[in-house]
């Protein structure tokens, strides 16, 4: 049986129409899609079942039909969108990151507060996934003693439809969009760091991107229903994008007692990853992640190597649904909620900083 929440979806891009759009057309009523690209917007409601479609979130914001939205546009405009849904009385799923600076960060915050509504602010994964949940009560039990590196790697060869992710003035970049995965996993083992450094670089000058009308005529049966998740394998890029923003990231997180966190992000694994996706360090062991697909965590202590079978996570965007769906219905507050939306958004901000104090030598 669906929920009775009606939702309605800004940004009809690839997250929305690989994870979200399907999902909610599943689990709930999917009422509004919306994109500044109208025929996209249009696209996506045809593919999934939604009643109306705008190119304008104030319409969105404005429909009485809608109980909550899902923000998934880029990534610059997520604070002043999130901001007008919490003032319209929409619960909301916010995409990362929460914002881009700290003036935007806290405006959000303050109307999220103000305005009660529920909020779940991306990503959400760590709270939901069985590995994470495992890989933290090893930790706490003490299985690999005290912590002392976490290593964590999150990187493909760059997307390849739409240019603001290779864009800083529209919020782009590798730190924003990919290693926000490892900063989210390393606060929700260890809790809010002490001090970050950084190091970024912009690996490639140049870019290409799909021509905007190739990738509004893939939001079509043909590709999202019969190939999901569908990331336009096959399809060759051939509009030329200059690069503002880092793809290529390491950010070093400090804590308490000398632990360290080290988060790589990045669009320059051109090949297959040869190495685990997190790694945990301690004075008698260690906790690795080979794959998080696989559900197994391999554990080493005191020279003997054991193998635990946790269980394959669900994507964390169907998650984030339910999660909303649940405390809409039982008038709870979220998981992922304000403080920890604010926490990972501030480390992403400030690693951007931290990389411009680069001493050169």
């Amino acid at each position: 049986m669906k929920a009775e929440v009606r939702f309605g979806v800004i940004g009809c891009g690839n997250v929305a129409n690989n994870y979200y759009l399907p999902y909610i057309a599943e689990v709930a009523q999917l009422v509004v899609t919306c994109d500044k690209i109208i025929e996209r917007a249009k696209r996506s409601a045809e593919l999934w079942g939604a009643k109306k479609y705008y190119d304008d979130p104030d319409k969105v914001f404005s429909d009485p039909d809608v109980d909550a939205v899902v923000i998934t546009t880029s990534h610059a405009s997520h604070a002043e969108l999130a901001i007008k849904a919490a003032e319209a009385g929409k619960h909301m799923i916010v995409q990362k990151p929460l914002a881009v600076n700290m003036k935007d960060l806290e405006g959000v915050i303050s109307a999220v507060r103000k305005s009660g509504v529920k909020a779940v602010f991306e990503p959400s994964q760590p709270f939901f996934s069985p590995i994470m949940k495992r890989i933290k009560e090893l930790i706490e039990e003490g299985t690999i003693g005290r912590p002392a590196i976490f290593i964590s790697y999150t990187g493909h060869s760059g997307p390849t439809w739409s240019d603001w992710f290779f864009k800083a003035e529209k919020g782009g970049g590798v730190i924003y969009d990919l290693a926000v995965y490892g900063i989210a996993d390393s606060v929700y083992l260890f809790g809010k760091p002490m001090s970050i450094s950084a190091t970024a670089s912009i690996f490639l000058k140049e870019r290409k991107i799909l021509r905007p009308e190739e990738h509004t005529k893939t939001i079509a049966p043909e590709y999202y229903k019969k190939q999901r998740p569908m990331y336009y394998h096959g399809m060759r890029p051939s509009v030329p994008v200059k690069v503002t923003a880092y793809d290529n990231s390491i950010i070093s997180l400090l804590y308490k007692e000398g632990l360290i966190s080290v988060i790589f992000g990045n669009y320059v694994t051109f090949t297959k990853l040869e190495m685990p996706t997190i790694q945990v360090y301690g004075q008698e062991g260690s906790i690795v992640l080979m794959n998080a697909w696989t559900g197994e965590i391999k554990v080493v202590k005191g020279g003997k190597e054991e193998v635990v079978k946790v269980g394959r996570p669900r994507p964390y965007y169907e998650e984030s649904v339910d999660h909303l769906i649940e405390c809409i219905r039982d008038d709870k507050e979220p998981l992922p909620y304000i403080e920890w939306g604010r926490t990972i958004t501030e480390i992403m901000i400030k690693a951007h900083e931290a990389v411009e104090k680069t001493i050169g030598l």
